[in-house]
């Protein structure tokens, strides 16, 4: 039996080009969104249900393709332990989220028709785990409720004009052709790392990669890349520790990655070190007494041996493993971190209604606003429920 082939990548984009172009976006609309992600969807489903004609204009094939990444595909879309004060904005945070975060969250994809799961620390996953029954259903919703999903449609510019805002974009299938469509209101819900938000004329911290590996110098890096190990990391900053945190590490020849990692890269600062102890359950007497002039019943026999190597000795390797220590140069791998921190000054947005404070009509949500959290759903959980508030005070605003 012959397998069908899948379409090769030029016949897809072709094809997904063609269909955004069939999708007819109007001159006017009460509320734009721009950015099809996690929190523009969520801010224009809440949007529409609550009586505004809204438009979605997004520059990837696709409206929600970003959330196909999140989880590594599983999409963590949550976590219970939702708590402000594992933000870079903890106030804010709190003030914009209120008393209900997780109950909001839960109830919204309740009524999206997704089911879901508890996993460790707290990590919430659809029951699929598949990132694409998240997309799917905040797809669904949204077409349900009248929103016009338009993707292949790049924003230039936002400016305030009579009656509203006229946001001017570019269709990849007529790239010659530069359109606007007037909105009374706008809610920015762009990626980090874009430029348009430097362009809207309000205060904002430069974009800085975080949630990514760490570019480290320090010993077996080369000899024990893709070797994987649960430690407690001590993030130490001219002998301080700034902050420790348990879990697993990838040693990679660039330096270290894994989700211990990850979150200490929010913090990490070039010249930091970063201590290891990959033993941390055990305190260094009892390994001692277990290990019996090897360390491969304590360890990856692979790193046991390469700690060996580089001590002389067991008893030595068996001592460097509760202080393995590199110097950190500076974030690695930044094209694939999963949060950018930076964004518009979240001093300027009300956060009752996440609308710009000197530029009414003008709201923002998501990776929009500098803020950012941990691994493990933090930053999703912040993408949804920022969405629902700037979507819901939009509409309210064009209502009036």
């Amino acid at each position: 039996m012959r397998k069908e082939r899948r379409p090769s990548r030029t016949r897809e984009h072709a094809r997904l080009l063609e269909a955004a172009s069939r999708i007819r976006v109007p001159e006017a609309t009460d509320v734009c969104i721009v950015g099809g992600g996690a929190a523009g969807l969520v801010a224009a489903i809440v949007a529409a249900e609550n009586g505004s004609r809204v438009v979605t204009l997004d520059a990837d094939l696709e409206c929600g393709r970003t959330i196909l990444a999140t989880g590594n595909g599983r999409c963590n879309f949550t976590n219970v332990g939702l708590d402000s004060a594992r933000y870079n904005q903890p106030e804010f945070v709190r003030n914009v989220v209120g008393q209900s975060w997780l109950g909001d969250v839960l109830a919204f994809f309740h009524d999206c028709g997704l089911a879901w799961e508890e996993e460790a620390e707290g990590r919430v996953y659809p029951l699929s785990r598949q990132a694409a029954s998240v997309r799917s259903v905040l797809l669904g919703r949204a077409t349900r409720a009248g929103v016009i999903l338009a993707p292949a449609r790049s924003v230039r510019s936002v400016r305030q004009a009579d009656g509203g805002f006229e946001v001017a974009y570019e269709e990849a299938f007529d790239a010659q052709t530069r359109r606007v469509l007037q909105s009374r209101t706008v809610v920015m819900a762009v990626g980090g790392g874009t430029d348009l938000c430097e362009n809207i004329g309000l205060p904002m911290t430069p974009y800085l990669p975080v949630l990514c590996p760490l570019g480290c110098e320090g010993p077996l890096l080369a000899e024990l890349d893709g070797r994987r190990v649960r430690v407690e990391a001590r993030l130490i900053r001219a002998g301080v520790e700034v902050l420790s945190e348990r879990g697993e590490v990838l040693f990679r020849r660039y330096g270290l990655s894994g989700i211990v990692v990850f979150n200490l890269s929010r913090y990490a600062r070039p010249g930091d070190e970063l201590v290891l102890d990959l033993l941390p359950t055990m305190k260094l007497a009892e390994a001692h007494e277990l290990g019996l002039h090897t360390l491969d019943g304590l360890l990856d026999p692979v790193i046991a041996q390469a700690l060996t190597k580089l001590e002389g000795s067991w008893e030595g390797a068996l001592t460097r493993t509760k202080a393995l220590t590199y110097r950190i140069i500076g974030p690695a791998d930044t094209a694939h971190a999963q949060v950018s921190r930076g964004g518009l000054d979240v001093r300027t947005f009300n956060p009752a209604t996440l609308e710009a404070q000197s530029k009414p009509g003008l709201f923002a949500c998501g990776e929009a606003l500098d803020v950012d959290g941990p691994c493990g759903g933090f930053n999703l959980a912040w993408a949804w429920k920022s969405g629902m508030v700037a979507g819901a005070a939009a509409a309210k605003e064009t209502s009036r």
